[in-house]
Protein backbone atom coordinates (compact mmCIF):
# COMPACT_ATOMS: atom_id res chain seq x y z
CA UNK A 1 0.00 0.00 0.00
CA UNK A 2 2.85 2.71 0.54
CA UNK A 3 4.80 1.35 -2.38
CA UNK A 4 1.34 2.24 -4.10
CA UNK A 5 1.34 5.73 -2.64
CA UNK A 6 4.74 6.01 -3.29
CA UNK A 7 4.29 5.97 -6.66
CA UNK A 8 1.42 7.77 -7.34
CA UNK A 9 2.96 10.92 -5.30
CA UNK A 10 6.05 10.44 -7.73
CA UNK A 11 3.65 10.78 -10.52
CA UNK A 12 1.92 13.46 -9.42
CA UNK A 13 5.14 15.89 -8.88
CA UNK A 14 6.91 14.63 -12.45
CA UNK A 15 3.42 15.55 -14.36
CA UNK A 16 3.82 19.42 -14.17
CA UNK A 17 7.69 18.39 -15.44
CA UNK A 18 6.88 16.61 -18.44
CA UNK A 19 4.25 18.85 -19.24
CA UNK A 20 6.55 22.21 -19.22
CA UNK A 21 9.10 20.14 -20.93
CA UNK A 22 6.88 19.21 -24.20
CA UNK A 23 5.78 22.97 -24.63
CA UNK A 24 7.23 24.66 -27.50
CA UNK A 25 9.27 27.81 -26.67
CA UNK A 26 7.17 31.10 -27.05
CA UNK A 27 7.96 32.52 -30.14
CA UNK A 28 10.33 36.08 -29.70
CA UNK A 29 8.35 39.56 -30.18
CA UNK A 30 9.77 41.80 -32.79
CA UNK A 31 11.73 44.15 -31.09
CA UNK A 32 11.17 47.97 -31.82
CA UNK A 33 13.64 50.25 -33.17
CA UNK A 34 15.05 51.44 -30.04
CA UNK A 35 14.96 55.66 -29.86
CA UNK A 36 18.53 55.74 -29.38
CA UNK A 37 19.09 54.93 -32.73
CA UNK A 38 17.36 57.36 -34.44
CA UNK A 39 18.97 61.12 -33.92
CA UNK A 40 17.24 64.31 -33.87
CA UNK A 41 17.62 66.58 -37.00
CA UNK A 42 16.71 70.55 -36.80
CA UNK A 43 17.40 72.65 -39.91
CA UNK A 44 17.17 76.20 -38.61
CA UNK A 45 15.26 78.19 -41.93
CA UNK A 46 15.77 81.68 -42.82
CA UNK A 47 15.69 83.87 -46.09
CA UNK A 48 12.41 83.35 -46.62
CA UNK A 49 9.57 86.28 -46.43
CA UNK A 50 6.29 87.47 -47.39
CA UNK A 51 7.06 91.00 -48.18
CA UNK A 52 8.95 92.24 -51.60
CA UNK A 53 10.96 95.20 -50.63
CA UNK A 54 13.99 96.71 -52.72
CA UNK A 55 17.31 95.98 -51.28
CA UNK A 56 18.49 99.02 -48.56
CA UNK A 57 20.89 101.10 -49.05
CA UNK A 58 23.73 101.25 -45.34
CA UNK A 59 22.21 104.32 -44.37
CA UNK A 60 18.50 103.45 -44.64
CA UNK A 61 16.24 103.04 -42.24
CA UNK A 62 15.77 99.22 -40.89
CA UNK A 63 12.33 97.65 -41.42
CA UNK A 64 10.83 95.99 -38.68
CA UNK A 65 7.71 93.54 -39.11
CA UNK A 66 6.19 92.97 -36.10
CA UNK A 67 2.94 90.52 -35.36
CA UNK A 68 3.30 90.68 -31.76
CA UNK A 69 5.66 91.39 -28.89
CA UNK A 70 5.44 88.12 -27.24
CA UNK A 71 4.48 89.97 -24.02
CA UNK A 72 2.37 87.76 -21.23
CA UNK A 73 -0.65 89.58 -21.30
CA UNK A 74 -1.62 89.39 -24.92
CA UNK A 75 -5.36 88.58 -25.60
CA UNK A 76 -6.85 87.01 -28.37
CA UNK A 77 -8.59 89.03 -30.77
CA UNK A 78 -12.80 89.70 -29.99
CA UNK A 79 -14.90 86.95 -32.04
CA UNK A 80 -16.31 88.42 -35.09
CA UNK A 81 -20.12 87.47 -35.76
CA UNK A 82 -22.01 87.96 -38.79
CA UNK A 83 -24.03 90.67 -39.17
CA UNK A 84 -26.45 92.27 -41.39
CA UNK A 85 -25.38 95.07 -39.95
CA UNK A 86 -22.27 97.44 -40.18
CA UNK A 87 -19.97 96.84 -37.20
CA UNK A 88 -15.84 97.19 -36.64
CA UNK A 89 -13.96 94.34 -38.94
CA UNK A 90 -10.64 95.51 -37.75
CA UNK A 91 -10.00 97.61 -34.82
CA UNK A 92 -6.62 98.21 -33.36
CA UNK A 93 -6.79 99.59 -29.28
CA UNK A 94 -3.23 98.60 -28.85
CA UNK A 95 -3.97 98.73 -25.03
CA UNK A 96 -2.19 95.69 -24.20
CA UNK A 97 0.95 97.03 -25.15
CA UNK A 98 1.07 94.74 -28.53
CA UNK A 99 0.62 95.09 -32.30
CA UNK A 100 -2.66 92.29 -31.75
CA UNK A 101 -6.07 93.73 -33.39
CA UNK A 102 -8.81 93.51 -30.70
CA UNK A 103 -11.22 92.85 -33.83
CA UNK A 104 -10.36 91.11 -35.93
CA UNK A 105 -12.15 88.68 -38.96
CA UNK A 106 -8.26 86.95 -39.57
CA UNK A 107 -5.96 87.39 -37.02
CA UNK A 108 -3.09 85.19 -38.05
CA UNK A 109 -3.00 87.38 -41.39
CA UNK A 110 -3.47 90.26 -39.52
CA UNK A 111 -0.43 92.22 -39.55
CA UNK A 112 1.55 96.00 -38.68
CA UNK A 113 4.97 96.30 -40.14
CA UNK A 114 6.54 100.13 -40.07
CA UNK A 115 9.80 101.83 -41.35
CA UNK A 116 11.94 103.61 -38.62
CA UNK A 117 14.87 105.05 -37.21
CA UNK A 118 13.82 102.82 -33.97
CA UNK A 119 12.61 99.32 -35.32
CA UNK A 120 11.43 98.59 -31.65
CA UNK A 121 7.53 99.56 -31.24
CA UNK A 122 6.61 102.18 -28.35
CA UNK A 123 3.57 101.93 -26.28
CA UNK A 124 2.54 105.32 -24.67
CA UNK A 125 -0.80 107.28 -23.36
CA UNK A 126 -3.22 106.79 -25.78
CA UNK A 127 -6.68 108.20 -27.11
CA UNK A 128 -10.05 106.59 -25.41
CA UNK A 129 -12.74 105.48 -28.04
CA UNK A 130 -16.39 103.99 -26.46
CA UNK A 131 -15.97 101.45 -25.39
CA UNK A 132 -12.61 101.11 -25.15
CA UNK A 133 -10.58 103.05 -22.32
CA UNK A 134 -7.93 105.81 -23.49
CA UNK A 135 -5.22 103.31 -22.24
CA UNK A 136 -2.33 102.86 -24.63
CA UNK A 137 -1.41 104.06 -28.42
CA UNK A 138 1.53 102.86 -30.77
CA UNK A 139 4.42 105.29 -30.98
CA UNK A 140 7.21 104.95 -33.46
CA UNK A 141 9.77 106.77 -33.06
CA UNK A 142 11.45 108.41 -36.90
CA UNK A 143 8.61 106.91 -38.78
CA UNK A 144 8.64 106.47 -42.40
CA UNK A 145 5.92 104.44 -43.47
CA UNK A 146 3.33 102.46 -41.51
CA UNK A 147 1.76 99.35 -43.30
CA UNK A 148 -1.04 97.35 -41.95
CA UNK A 149 -2.68 94.86 -43.52
CA UNK A 150 -6.13 93.15 -43.30
CA UNK A 151 -7.36 90.12 -45.27
CA UNK A 152 -11.33 90.59 -46.30
CA UNK A 153 -12.89 87.00 -46.87
CA UNK A 154 -16.08 87.16 -45.65
CA UNK A 155 -16.73 91.00 -45.92
CA UNK A 156 -19.29 92.20 -48.58
CA UNK A 157 -19.17 96.10 -48.09
CA UNK A 158 -16.52 98.39 -46.35
CA UNK A 159 -17.42 101.68 -45.56
CA UNK A 160 -14.92 103.35 -43.90
CA UNK A 161 -11.09 103.55 -42.38
CA UNK A 162 -10.63 106.12 -39.16
CA UNK A 163 -7.79 106.80 -36.69
CA UNK A 164 -6.41 108.83 -34.08
CA UNK A 165 -2.70 110.37 -34.40
CA UNK A 166 -0.64 112.14 -32.63
CA UNK A 167 2.69 113.47 -32.58
CA UNK A 168 6.00 114.76 -30.75
CA UNK A 169 6.91 118.25 -30.84
CA UNK A 170 9.40 117.65 -32.84
CA UNK A 171 7.08 114.64 -35.35
CA UNK A 172 5.55 114.88 -37.94
CA UNK A 173 2.69 117.00 -38.61
CA UNK A 174 0.99 115.81 -41.69
CA UNK A 175 0.50 112.57 -43.42
CA UNK A 176 -0.43 110.95 -46.76
CA UNK A 177 -2.06 108.30 -46.82
CA UNK A 178 -2.56 104.88 -49.54
CA UNK A 179 -4.15 101.69 -50.27
CA UNK A 180 -3.22 98.77 -51.77
CA UNK A 181 -4.87 95.49 -53.03
CA UNK A 182 -2.14 93.03 -54.41
CA UNK A 183 -0.31 93.00 -51.26
CA UNK A 184 1.70 96.09 -51.54
CA UNK A 185 3.04 95.28 -54.57
CA UNK A 186 1.77 98.93 -55.74
CA UNK A 187 0.04 101.38 -53.85
CA UNK A 188 -2.53 103.84 -55.03
CA UNK A 189 -3.26 107.44 -53.52
CA UNK A 190 -5.92 107.81 -50.82
CA UNK A 191 -5.12 111.02 -49.23
CA UNK A 192 -1.89 113.30 -50.01
CA UNK A 193 -2.33 116.05 -47.69
CA UNK A 194 -3.97 115.55 -43.98
CA UNK A 195 -2.32 118.29 -41.76
CA UNK A 196 -3.00 117.79 -38.31
CA UNK A 197 -5.64 120.39 -36.87
CA UNK A 198 -4.17 120.55 -33.36
CA UNK A 199 0.12 120.84 -33.66
CA UNK A 200 0.49 120.65 -29.75
CA UNK A 201 2.42 118.00 -28.50
CA UNK A 202 1.07 114.77 -28.45
CA UNK A 203 -2.11 116.14 -29.07
CA UNK A 204 -5.39 114.28 -30.72
CA UNK A 205 -6.80 114.38 -34.59
CA UNK A 206 -9.03 112.04 -35.77
CA UNK A 207 -9.46 111.01 -39.33
CA UNK A 208 -11.93 109.38 -41.29
CA UNK A 209 -12.01 108.34 -44.84
CA UNK A 210 -14.85 107.30 -47.28
CA UNK A 211 -13.95 103.57 -48.70
CA UNK A 212 -17.60 102.68 -49.95
CA UNK A 213 -17.25 103.99 -53.23
CA UNK A 214 -13.71 101.91 -54.02
CA UNK A 215 -14.68 98.82 -55.34
CA UNK A 216 -11.29 97.05 -55.96
CA UNK A 217 -10.98 97.01 -52.07
CA UNK A 218 -14.11 94.90 -52.02
CA UNK A 219 -13.38 92.91 -54.88
CA UNK A 220 -9.50 92.40 -52.84
CA UNK A 221 -8.63 89.45 -50.78
CA UNK A 222 -6.50 91.40 -48.44
CA UNK A 223 -6.34 95.28 -48.13
CA UNK A 224 -3.58 97.09 -47.02
CA UNK A 225 -3.13 100.91 -45.52
CA UNK A 226 0.15 102.93 -45.83
CA UNK A 227 0.83 105.70 -44.00
CA UNK A 228 3.63 107.63 -44.44
CA UNK A 229 4.17 110.73 -42.29
CA UNK A 230 5.96 114.04 -43.40
CA UNK A 231 7.14 117.63 -41.50
CA UNK A 232 3.53 119.42 -42.41
CA UNK A 233 2.96 122.89 -40.93
CA UNK A 234 4.23 123.38 -37.19
CA UNK A 235 1.91 125.28 -35.74
CA UNK A 236 2.57 125.16 -32.22
CA UNK A 237 5.23 122.53 -32.51
CA UNK A 238 9.42 122.79 -32.57
CA UNK A 239 11.21 122.36 -35.42
CA UNK A 240 10.62 118.72 -37.16
CA UNK A 241 13.14 116.16 -36.15
CA UNK A 242 13.08 112.99 -38.64
CA UNK A 243 14.77 110.77 -36.57
CA UNK A 244 13.94 111.39 -32.72
CA UNK A 245 10.24 113.02 -33.50
CA UNK A 246 7.88 110.62 -32.41
CA UNK A 247 4.37 109.28 -34.53
CA UNK A 248 1.59 108.19 -32.34
CA UNK A 249 -1.54 106.02 -33.97
CA UNK A 250 -4.43 105.09 -31.87
CA UNK A 251 -8.15 103.11 -32.21
CA UNK A 252 -7.57 102.35 -36.19
CA UNK A 253 -10.72 100.92 -37.44
CA UNK A 254 -12.22 99.34 -40.33
CA UNK A 255 -15.85 99.74 -40.44
CA UNK A 256 -17.92 97.30 -42.99
CA UNK A 257 -20.25 94.19 -43.46
CA UNK A 258 -19.16 91.04 -42.64
CA UNK A 259 -21.10 87.81 -44.02
CA UNK A 260 -18.79 84.81 -43.38
CA UNK A 261 -17.10 83.43 -45.69
CA UNK A 262 -17.57 84.01 -49.25
CA UNK A 263 -18.69 80.58 -50.81
CA UNK A 264 -15.90 78.34 -52.78
CA UNK A 265 -12.88 81.01 -51.21
CA UNK A 266 -10.45 79.06 -48.61
CA UNK A 267 -10.69 81.34 -45.49
CA UNK A 268 -7.04 81.86 -44.16
CA UNK A 269 -4.09 81.87 -46.13
CA UNK A 270 -1.90 78.28 -46.43
CA UNK A 271 1.30 78.84 -44.89
CA UNK A 272 3.27 75.44 -45.09
CA UNK A 273 6.39 73.71 -45.21
CA UNK A 274 6.95 70.78 -47.00
CA UNK A 275 10.26 68.89 -46.43
CA UNK A 276 11.53 65.68 -48.29
CA UNK A 277 14.59 63.34 -47.14
CA UNK A 278 16.12 61.15 -49.69
CA UNK A 279 18.82 58.37 -48.69
CA UNK A 280 22.23 59.66 -50.32
CA UNK A 281 22.80 55.65 -51.51
CA UNK A 282 19.53 54.44 -53.48
CA UNK A 283 17.65 57.65 -53.67
CA UNK A 284 14.97 56.33 -52.08
CA UNK A 285 12.49 58.45 -49.97
CA UNK A 286 13.92 58.32 -46.38
CA UNK A 287 11.17 60.79 -44.78
CA UNK A 288 8.14 63.25 -45.93
CA UNK A 289 6.13 65.85 -43.85
CA UNK A 290 4.61 69.17 -43.96
CA UNK A 291 4.14 72.04 -41.04
CA UNK A 292 2.34 74.93 -40.75
CA UNK A 293 4.30 77.74 -40.11
CA UNK A 294 3.74 82.34 -38.97
CA UNK A 295 5.45 84.50 -42.44
CA UNK A 296 6.04 86.99 -40.24
CA UNK A 297 8.82 85.30 -38.17
CA UNK A 298 12.12 85.85 -39.24
CA UNK A 299 13.45 82.55 -39.17
CA UNK A 300 11.41 78.81 -38.40
CA UNK A 301 12.77 75.36 -36.57
CA UNK A 302 12.08 72.29 -38.57
CA UNK A 303 12.78 68.85 -36.34
CA UNK A 304 12.71 65.54 -37.17
CA UNK A 305 14.33 62.41 -36.43
CA UNK A 306 16.57 60.43 -38.66
CA UNK A 307 18.68 56.87 -38.31
CA UNK A 308 22.33 57.47 -38.69
CA UNK A 309 22.93 57.22 -42.68
CA UNK A 310 23.85 59.82 -45.69
CA UNK A 311 21.15 61.69 -46.72
CA UNK A 312 20.05 64.72 -49.18
CA UNK A 313 16.78 67.14 -48.49
CA UNK A 314 15.01 69.83 -50.53
CA UNK A 315 12.34 71.83 -48.20
CA UNK A 316 9.53 74.23 -49.91
CA UNK A 317 7.10 76.80 -48.15
CA UNK A 318 4.24 78.18 -49.67
CA UNK A 319 2.07 80.78 -48.03
CA UNK A 320 -0.87 81.30 -50.53
CA UNK A 321 -4.36 81.02 -51.15
CA UNK A 322 -4.17 77.72 -52.38
CA UNK A 323 -1.76 74.57 -51.74
CA UNK A 324 1.32 73.12 -53.75
CA UNK A 325 1.05 70.71 -56.67
CA UNK A 326 3.04 67.78 -55.34
CA UNK A 327 3.44 64.62 -56.53
CA UNK A 328 0.54 61.98 -54.89
CA UNK A 329 2.84 58.82 -54.91
CA UNK A 330 6.58 59.54 -54.52
CA UNK A 331 8.72 56.33 -53.85
CA UNK A 332 12.35 58.27 -55.68
CA UNK A 333 13.87 61.88 -55.59
CA UNK A 334 13.41 61.86 -59.29
CA UNK A 335 9.41 61.67 -58.68
CA UNK A 336 9.11 64.69 -57.30
CA UNK A 337 8.17 67.99 -58.91
CA UNK A 338 7.14 71.10 -57.54
CA UNK A 339 4.35 73.50 -59.38
CA UNK A 340 1.44 76.35 -58.79
CA UNK A 341 -1.37 76.96 -60.54
CA UNK A 342 -1.49 80.75 -62.53
CA UNK A 343 -4.07 81.68 -60.97
CA UNK A 344 -3.36 81.61 -57.21
CA UNK A 345 -0.85 84.69 -58.27
CA UNK A 346 -0.45 85.99 -54.88
CA UNK A 347 1.83 83.27 -53.98
CA UNK A 348 5.20 83.53 -52.32
CA UNK A 349 6.88 80.54 -52.85
CA UNK A 350 10.59 79.59 -51.45
CA UNK A 351 12.75 76.56 -51.46
CA UNK A 352 16.24 74.70 -50.88
CA UNK A 353 18.28 72.10 -51.27
CA UNK A 354 20.85 70.46 -48.67
CA UNK A 355 23.05 68.46 -51.24
CA UNK A 356 24.85 66.69 -48.28
CA UNK A 357 23.70 65.72 -44.95
CA UNK A 358 25.50 63.18 -42.83
CA UNK A 359 23.64 61.78 -39.47
CA UNK A 360 25.69 60.01 -36.62
CA UNK A 361 24.25 62.58 -33.59
CA UNK A 362 21.92 64.78 -33.38
CA UNK A 363 22.07 67.51 -35.54
CA UNK A 364 21.69 71.25 -36.33
CA UNK A 365 21.87 72.81 -40.16
CA UNK A 366 21.60 76.18 -40.97
CA UNK A 367 19.29 76.78 -44.12
CA UNK A 368 18.82 79.86 -46.65
CA UNK A 369 15.30 79.79 -48.73
CA UNK A 370 15.79 81.67 -52.26
CA UNK A 371 12.86 82.62 -54.32
CA UNK A 372 11.09 80.35 -56.28
CA UNK A 373 9.06 82.79 -58.29
CA UNK A 374 8.99 86.09 -60.03
CA UNK A 375 7.30 89.38 -59.82
CA UNK A 376 5.28 90.74 -62.80
CA UNK A 377 4.10 94.29 -63.13
CA UNK A 378 2.35 96.08 -65.99
CA UNK A 379 3.07 100.03 -66.03
CA UNK A 380 1.25 102.01 -67.90
CA UNK A 381 2.55 105.42 -69.46
CA UNK A 382 -1.15 106.74 -70.96
CA UNK A 383 -1.35 110.25 -70.49
CA UNK A 384 -4.96 110.20 -70.88
CA UNK A 385 -7.38 109.62 -67.65
CA UNK A 386 -7.78 105.26 -67.71
CA UNK A 387 -10.50 105.60 -64.89
CA UNK A 388 -13.00 103.81 -67.68
CA UNK A 389 -10.70 100.68 -67.64
CA UNK A 390 -12.21 98.42 -65.31
CA UNK A 391 -11.48 94.81 -66.09
CA UNK A 392 -7.96 93.29 -67.06
CA UNK A 393 -7.48 89.86 -67.63
CA UNK A 394 -3.85 88.18 -68.06
CA UNK A 395 -3.98 84.89 -70.04
CA UNK A 396 -0.52 82.52 -69.73
CA UNK A 397 0.35 81.62 -72.92
CA UNK A 398 3.25 79.32 -71.93
CA UNK A 399 2.83 75.50 -70.49
CA UNK A 400 2.66 75.14 -66.75
CA UNK A 401 5.82 75.72 -65.30
CA UNK A 402 7.14 72.82 -63.06
CA UNK A 403 10.06 72.25 -61.30
CA UNK A 404 12.06 69.09 -60.46
CA UNK A 405 14.34 69.63 -58.00
CA UNK A 406 16.69 65.70 -58.94
CA UNK A 407 15.59 65.29 -62.26
CA UNK A 408 16.25 66.83 -65.76
CA UNK A 409 13.13 65.04 -67.37
CA UNK A 410 10.11 67.85 -68.15
CA UNK A 411 7.16 66.84 -65.75
CA UNK A 412 3.73 68.37 -66.63
CA UNK A 413 0.73 68.97 -64.63
CA UNK A 414 -2.81 70.22 -65.96
CA UNK A 415 -3.59 73.75 -64.53
CA UNK A 416 -7.10 74.51 -65.62
CA UNK A 417 -7.04 77.97 -64.03
CA UNK A 418 -4.74 79.89 -66.77
CA UNK A 419 -6.55 83.07 -66.21
CA UNK A 420 -5.78 86.21 -63.52
CA UNK A 421 -8.65 88.80 -63.49
CA UNK A 422 -7.75 92.14 -62.05
CA UNK A 423 -10.16 95.16 -61.65
CA UNK A 424 -8.05 98.26 -61.25
CA UNK A 425 -8.91 101.72 -59.93
CA UNK A 426 -6.62 103.75 -61.85
CA UNK A 427 -5.80 107.50 -61.71
CA UNK A 428 -3.47 109.58 -62.43
CA UNK A 429 -0.73 108.80 -59.42
CA UNK A 430 -1.72 105.08 -59.91
CA UNK A 431 -1.68 102.93 -63.42
CA UNK A 432 0.15 99.53 -62.69
CA UNK A 433 -1.08 96.13 -61.63
CA UNK A 434 1.39 92.76 -60.57
CA UNK A 435 1.38 89.56 -59.71
CA UNK A 436 3.64 86.73 -58.58
CA UNK A 437 4.72 84.22 -61.32
CA UNK A 438 5.79 80.61 -59.94
CA UNK A 439 9.23 79.38 -62.22
CA UNK A 440 11.16 77.14 -59.64
CA UNK A 441 15.13 77.67 -59.07
CA UNK A 442 16.72 77.43 -62.69
CA UNK A 443 19.92 78.35 -63.92
CA UNK A 444 18.51 79.07 -67.53
CA UNK A 445 15.57 81.53 -68.21
CA UNK A 446 12.35 80.15 -68.95
CA UNK A 447 9.99 81.59 -71.34
CA UNK A 448 6.93 83.59 -70.37
CA UNK A 449 4.20 84.51 -72.64
CA UNK A 450 0.86 86.55 -71.63
CA UNK A 451 -2.63 87.88 -73.41
CA UNK A 452 -4.21 90.74 -71.95
CA UNK A 453 -7.80 91.59 -72.53
CA UNK A 454 -8.60 95.16 -71.70
CA UNK A 455 -12.42 96.08 -70.90
CA UNK A 456 -14.30 99.31 -69.71
CA UNK A 457 -16.86 99.02 -67.17
CA UNK A 458 -19.58 97.65 -69.71
CA UNK A 459 -17.41 94.78 -70.14
CA UNK A 460 -16.70 95.40 -73.62
CA UNK A 461 -13.77 94.32 -74.73
CA UNK A 462 -11.08 97.79 -75.61
CA UNK A 463 -8.25 95.98 -76.20
CA UNK A 464 -5.95 92.82 -76.28
CA UNK A 465 -2.17 92.62 -76.92
CA UNK A 466 0.35 89.69 -75.90
CA UNK A 467 3.74 90.27 -74.08
CA UNK A 468 6.63 87.93 -73.60
CA UNK A 469 9.96 87.46 -72.16
CA UNK A 470 12.69 85.35 -70.79
CA UNK A 471 13.63 84.91 -67.29
CA UNK A 472 15.18 83.36 -63.92
CA UNK A 473 13.50 82.70 -60.82
CA UNK A 474 13.73 86.19 -57.88
CA UNK A 475 13.13 88.45 -60.90
CA UNK A 476 11.03 91.40 -61.06
CA UNK A 477 9.90 92.01 -64.65
CA UNK A 478 8.39 95.41 -65.74
CA UNK A 479 6.34 95.33 -69.14
CA UNK A 480 6.42 99.18 -69.32
CA UNK A 481 3.97 100.72 -72.04
CA UNK A 482 0.51 102.20 -73.48
CA UNK A 483 -2.83 100.38 -72.44
CA UNK A 484 -4.71 101.76 -74.79
CA UNK A 485 -3.97 102.57 -78.26
CA UNK A 486 -5.27 102.74 -81.92
CA UNK A 487 -5.51 99.20 -83.47
CA UNK A 488 -3.19 100.24 -86.28
CA UNK A 489 -0.64 101.78 -84.01
CA UNK A 490 2.36 100.27 -83.58
CA UNK A 491 3.25 99.74 -79.88
CA UNK A 492 5.79 97.90 -77.82
CA UNK A 493 6.12 97.61 -74.12
CA UNK A 494 9.62 98.20 -72.83
CA UNK A 495 11.12 95.40 -70.53
CA UNK A 496 13.41 95.84 -67.61
CA UNK A 497 14.82 94.12 -64.23
CA UNK A 498 15.04 94.84 -61.24
CA UNK A 499 18.48 94.72 -59.47
CA UNK A 500 16.67 94.65 -56.00
CA UNK A 501 16.24 90.69 -57.00
CA UNK A 502 18.60 88.65 -58.13
CA UNK A 503 17.84 90.77 -61.27
CA UNK A 504 15.55 93.32 -63.01
CA UNK A 505 14.34 93.46 -66.00
CA UNK A 506 11.83 96.00 -68.45
CA UNK A 507 10.33 95.70 -71.57
CA UNK A 508 8.02 98.06 -74.39
CA UNK A 509 4.94 97.17 -75.49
Amino acid sequence: MKTLLYKSCFLFLLFPFLFLSCEKPAPQLPTKPQEETLHTVRFKLKGFSTSITPLASPHSLSLSRLSSLGAPSLVSAMPLEPSPQEQYVYFWSFNEENLLPDIAINTSSASISFQAADTSPGFTAGYGLSPYPAGRSLSLKGLQSLVITMPLTGVSEISKLAFDVGSSGTGPKNFSLYFSTDNGNSYTLLSADNQFANTKDNARNSYEFNLSDLRTIIQAQRLTIKIEPFEGERGDANDFDPNRGTFKLDNFRLSGIYNQDRPGEPTDNISKIHYFIFNADDHLLALQGSTTFNPSDEGVDLSFKLSSGSYYAFITSNVSKAELLLPQVLTTASDLYLSNRFSNHDAHIFGAHIPHLEVNSNTQIDVSLKRYFSQVKFEFTDEEDLAHVRKISIHSEHAPLVYTPFSTSPSSVEDEATNIVFYPLFNSDHKSLSFNQFIGDVSNPVELGYVVNVYDEDDTLLRTFTVSSSIKNNVQLLFKGKLLVDADKQNQFQIEWNQAWDDNRTETF
